[in-house]
């Protein structure tokens, strides 16, 4: 039985992965005039398994693109339904990582900062999205922060470390907002935010945290949808998710992450240079992919915003901001060091083979 087969079917555009033979890149081979097959699969990453926490959002397209069209720019020999496995919870993506079965975590920033505090030597390689289009959308009356601590408020939110969580605490923050989440009395606990985006659609909820693409789908529907307040305008620093291994992986294989970073950061400038490719990437990765015009919304936000940087990101001043957040959140009850958070070397690596023309 395949790896795969015993997980929890991923949902959504992305298919199921097969694996037939799954040889983890995790311990250094030693070197011979003539490469072993072993050796030969390594350097390709055919090997290579990357697990994300949740399905990939129109903001979110660079990873899978990048695996899908520029894996071969890079000497990887890997593709999105052999190597990428989506679920929707973090908690999954975390256990897949710590079970071995994954070397690569697509994740929450506040899961791999839990990891960590945890005793797990996890490290942030790579950025998948950094500023991104979540919302606070309100309905039913509820149109201000303040409304939200009142106990008929139902308040859809993922569960502690889980992006939607730590995204609200950013937002309570960033409009000064003194109270965090768990002083919401009526939380509704949704771990996907395409779920939590159904339940506010039908009714189900008062306010939640959604993409900013996902409200404009879902508006027509909702009794009075207002948007309270947005990442982009209120939280500026936030980092939302990002890729992230174990550290011995990374110091065994820097060139193989550094590799496959490249293939998210040359699909990161590819993608917001150019509308079109942008919109068929979604049209390809993403399930229920958003109207052209939320998509055009979308894209003038990538211009404005850091979501995609061209130096990779995860700079200190938004990781010690992150840290600050999930301190808050009460993720995290000790201090943590921002330097010891993100692999530099790597993601400087990937970086450089990034801006090294194609071909």
């Amino acid at each position: 039985m395949s790896i795969r087969s015993r997980r929890r079917r991923a949902t959504g555009v992305l298919a199921p992965c097969v694996v037939t033979a799954l040889t983890l890149a995790g311990s250094a081979c030693s070197r011979s005039t003539e490469p072993s097959t072993e050796e030969s699969d390594q350097s390709a990453g055919e090997s290579l398994q990357i697990v994300l926490g949740s399905q990939p959002q129109a903001s979110q397209v660079p990873l899978v693109y990048g695996v899908g069209h520029n894996a071969g720019d890079f000497g990887l020999d890997i593709g999105v339904d052999q190597n990428v496995t989506v679920f929707d919870t973090h908690t999954d993506a975390v256990k897949t990582l710590l079970d071995g079965d994954a070397q690569i975590m697509a994740t929450s920033f506040s899961a791999i900062l839990d990891l960590r505090e945890q005793g797990e030597d996890v490290k942030m390689f790579c950025p998948y999205v950094s500023m991104d289009d979540f919302v606070l959308a309100g309905a039913n009356g509820v149109n201000t922060a303040g409304q939200l601590f009142e106990p008929s408020t139902r308040v859809g939110i993922d569960s502690p470390g889980g992006a939607g969580a730590i995204v609200l605490n950013a937002l309570l923050s960033g409009i000064g907002e003194p109270r965090d989440v768990h002083e919401i009395p009526n939380r509704q606990i949704i771990e996907s935010s395409s779920a939590r985006t159904e339940a506010w659609a039908t009714g189900q909820l008062d306010a939640t945290v959604i993409h900013d693409t996902q409200y404009d789908g879902a508006q027509q529907t909702v009794n009075g949808p207002v948007l309270i307040a947005t990442l982009y305008e209120n939280a500026p620093g936030f980092i939302k998710v990002a890729q992230a291994a174990k550290a011995d992986w990374l110091d065994e294989n820097r060139e193989l992450a550094a590799r496959y970073c490249a293939t998210t950061l040359r699909a990161m400038t590819a993608l917001k240079s150019d509308f079109a490719l942008f919109q068929a990437s979604v049209d390809e990765y993403v399930k229920d992919p958003p109207s052209e015009e939320s998509l055009r919304e979308l894209f003038d936000l990538i211009q404005r915003y850091p979501f995609w940087t061209a130096d990779g990101g995860l700079s200190d001043d938004s990781v010690e901001f992150m840290i600050g957040i999930a301190t808050e959140s009460d993720v995290l009850t000790q201090p943590m060091n921002a330097a010891d958070v993100v692999d530099r070397e790597t993601l400087r690596r990937a970086v450089e083979l990034a801006n090294t023309p194609a071909g």
